[in-house]
C-alpha cells in the first residue's frame, strides 16, 4: 500500500514541478532578442483536452455499467 502511495505522491509531485516550472519561465522574454523565444515543458492545452477526454470515457462507462 506505501508502494501504491508512493508512486501516486511522486507522479502528482512531477506534474506539480513542471506546471510550476512552466508558470514562472514563460512570461515575457528575459532577454531582448525577439529570436529567442521560451517554450514551456507542457502543452497545457492538449492536456486538458486529454483529461476532458478521459473524464468523458468514464463518466459514459459509470453510466452505463450502473444503469445496467
Amino acid at each position: 500500500m506505501r508502494l501504491l502511495l508512493g508512486i501516486i505522491f511522486g507522479a502528482a509531485l512531477t506534474i506539480l514541478g513542471a506546471y510550476i516550472s512552466d508558470s514562472l519561465t514563460t512570461g515575457p522574454a528575459l532577454t531582448s532578442t525577439p529570436t529567442t523565444q521560451q517554450r514551456t515543458m507542457v502543452n497545457w492545452d492538449v492536456v486538458g483536452r486529454n483529461w476532458q477526454h478521459v473524464r468523458n470515457r468514464v463518466q459514459d462507462e459509470w453510466i452505463k455499467r450502473t444503469l445496467s
